[in-house]
């Protein structure tokens, strides 16, 4: 096997020793040999010009040493890297570096050394300025990670790596912070360790001194990284399209070799398509979980406010740290009520990204923030935005702004106020219409008393007909319909208690005097309701009715009252209708003067705004309608042109396999077709062959209509 000198090595001189070890154990021995005393030269000197003899065995050890795991030169091998790259990653070169790193990458894929011997040399490389070298073992320790947990999870093992690289981040050297710090985001965006462990170690990261440490930890809060991946999907192609391509290209496999296999390759494929889209549909649940598993929000909220108020970091970090803050506020419903005298010091309409800010006040709102705290703010808002003093963008922007606070704390708007406000939905500018507009169908949901009558619109009139009004800390509709069902259900199981007299069989089947209902019960509902189906097809409606009567023991044992979910609410749309019809008989003669605009008192009646606590508030919501600037000549050239490009792209997508011929043809130069032999042809036919060739030609359209026809009468 020996005889081929170092020098004069070809690159491919591991094959022979990979396959045919014991051939090749002396020659093996030998260049490890030569890379002992090649290492002992190179610790002296490692800035030395001859690093080529050193490298190429590193190289060929890093291949070779997998068919010697039992050698005690293999054992060897891996802490001599070790050793070197700890001691003397700074002063090595930048090529030698990169080998000893990647030999060691190669063995640890190979189970030659151990990960947990690897890594802290790996972690400890981050401090490296060395961009390549950083990307490399990033991607390596997620990998490494991930394919680890691919076929089935050793928690043990996770917990233990989960220990040492949450222990990375109290490194002294701020690269090597933010590097651990990536890594472990990146494990998590990959829904591979998504405990509360790793969620509580990166909030204390939200305070470190290092503003790139605390931008990340604060994104990572905000679902940055799961924003980054769902745009990615958002760009795949449709999965029908995706499939129509599949087949496309495996169109001709039932005249190829080896059929079996290509078609589990295509199953393979189609499987791996439907997955890529599963995970795009269930992509938007992934980033609510870092939120809900904090350990405690409100003293992490409390803690970065007063980090924010004291903090003299660039303007868009403490954006991020006001963002973070609402988030929490909105989703666990916190009370942080200094945060809102500080935001109020941002509300001017000369403030840098005043749309964000006003965002990240309507995250902040929620049912149990007290009124008086918000007010202040909405009078700002009022004052300083929406003015006859400022521009209809700006104007707009206040509208939207108040309406989202309102939304989710209604109390905060005075009546007075709001009318005025309401004033603007006949503005000539649409911005300011439709904010107005919004503001109107906003408070038709929460709080109609606050509207004017003619503002106030059907349901809502309804609605404040039956006394249902909004309260601070209130109670919502549904759960106080609820709460009285349950207090009946108590009041009769008390009177239920009181009576002695109750069969013992009775007694097991109840609790506080109510029955509840068992199996026996159950079956004589189904087949109630089986009978009642099939006489009402018959069209026997006298025994239905009588049935009914029958089946109400059955389907109400616990004896209480309650009337059917239909007729309620024809009473109720009854009792409203009546009660609105006397207060607008009533309240003709105040209104005599308002009759012009009696005519817009419904007319936007289908318009519903539904806010929900805890959830993003876009920037666009602040902003509202924009409308569209014209475009000058260029700007007018430059859309056509992209447009162009995107229908390019759409159709290359979409036919992976290139035009035909026949499309080809369309765009070939008229001189090429016109010298063509085909064309030639044509011209030189004689009379007969021109006669030939149309008769053939009429014979093919009969066919071809004939079978159309076919098809027709098929489909019919």
């Amino acid at each position: 096997g020996a005889g081929v000198e170092e020098d004069d090595r070809p690159p491919g001189a591991a094959e022979p020793a990979e396959e045919d070890p014991p051939g090749y154990i002396d020659e093996f021995r030998l260049q490890y040999a030569h890379f002992k005393s090649a290492l002992e030269v190179f610790q002296l000197n490692p800035k030395g010009q001859d690093t080529k003899n050193f490298s190429r065995l590193v190289r060929f050890l890093a291949h070779v040493i997998p068919c010697y795991k039992k050698e005690p030169e293999s054992r060897d091998f891996a802490p001599r890297l070790i050793q070197l790259l700890e001691k003397q990653y700074e002063v090595l070169s930048k090529d030698v570096r990169a080998l000893a790193t990647q030999a060691l990458m190669q063995l640890s894929n190979r189970g030659i050394v151990s990960r947990f011997d690897v890594m802290p040399v790996f972690f400890k490389l981050f401090r490296c300025q060395d961009k390549t070298l950083r990307t490399a073992i990033f991607s390596h320790l997620v990998n490494d990670v991930s394919k680890l947990n691919r076929k089935s999870r050793d928690h043990k093992l996770n917990s233990k790596l989960q220990a040492f690289f949450l222990s990375m981040l109290k490194d002294s050297h701020p690269m090597a912070v933010k590097k651990s710090l990536d890594v472990i985001i990146e494990i998590w965006s990959r829904k591979l360790w998504n405990d509360g462990r790793v969620v509580n170690a990166v909030a204390d990261m939200a305070f470190s001194k290092i503003p790139k440490v605390k931008a990340a930890a604060l994104r990572f809060f905000l679902g940055v990284h799961d924003n980054r991946e769902d745009n990615k999907k958002k760009a795949l192609i449709p999965e029908s399209v995706q499939m129509k391509n599949l087949y496309l290209q495996n169109s001709s496999i039932t005249n190829v070799r080896r059929r079996k296999k290509r078609l589990r390759k295509m199953e393979r494929a189609k499987k791996a398509i439907k997955r890529s889209h599963m995970e795009e549909e269930g992509s938007a649940f992934k980033s609510l979980a870092a939120l809900d598993l904090l350990y405690d929000p409100q003293a992490f909220a409390d803690r970065l406010f007063s980090q924010l108020r004291s903090s003299t970091d660039a303007f868009e970090l403490r954006l991020l740290m006001m963002n973070v803050i609402s988030r929490l506020i909105g989703a666990h419903r916190l009370l942080v009520l200094n945060f809102y005298p500080f935001i109020q010091k941002y509300l001017h309409s000369g403030q840098t990204s005043i749309t964000k800010i006003l965002a990240y006040l309507a995250q902040a709102s929620h049912s149990l923030v007290p009124p008086e705290e918000l007010a202040p703010l909405i009078r700002s808002l009022a004052d300083n935005f929406v003015s006859d003093r400022s521009s209809p963008e700006v104007m707009a922007v206040g509208l939207n702004a108040i309406r989202e606070v309102c939304a989710r704390c209604p109390l905060a708007l005075e009546a007075d106020l709001l009318q005025d406000l309401t004033q603007y939905k006949k503005s000539k500018s649409k911005g300011v219409m439709m904010a107005a507009r919004s503001l109107i169908a906003a408070f038709r949901e929460v709080d109609p008393s606050k509207l004017s009558r003619k503002d106030r619109g059907k349901d809502a009139s309804i609605r404040m007909d039956k006394n249902e009004t909004h309260e601070y800390a209130g109670v919502d509709r549904k759960d106080a319909k609820d709460n009285e069902v349950l207090q009946e259900l108590m009041r009769e199981g008390d009177r239920g208690a009181k009576d002695a007299a109750a069969p013992a069989k009775q007694k097991r089947k109840s609790f506080g005097g109510v029955r509840f209902l068992t199996a026996k019960d159950f079956r004589k509902m189904k087949t109630m309701k089986e009978m009642q189906s099939r006489k009402r097809k018959r069209g026997d409606a006298k025994e239905v009715e009588a049935e009914e009567e029958e089946a109400s023991d059955v389907e109400n044992p616990t004896g209480i009252e309650i009337e059917s979910g239909d007729e309620e609410a024809d009473n109720d749309m009854g009792e409203g209708m009546d009660a609105k019809k006397s207060s607008e008989g009533g309240d003709k003669d105040e209104d005599t003067d308002n009759d012009e605009d009696d005519e817009d008192d419904f007319e936007f009646e289908d318009e519903k705004y539904i806010a929900e606590e805890g959830v993003e508030i876009d920037e666009d919501a602040i902003v509202g309608y924009r409308p569209r600037k014209k475009m000058n000549k260029e700007e007018r050239r430059a859309t056509i042109k992209a447009g162009r490009d995107n229908i390019q792209k759409k159709w290359a997508m979409r036919n992976p396999s290139g035009t035909t011929n026949r499309e080809k043809l369309k765009n070939k130069p008229f001189m090429l077709s016109k010298y063509s032999k085909k064309t030639s042809k044509k011209k030189n036919m004689t009379s007969f062959e021109q006669q030939k060739a149309h008769t053939k030609h009429v014979k093919h359209l009969k066919k071809s209509s004939k079978k159309n026809l076919k098809s027709m009468r098929g489909k019919a």
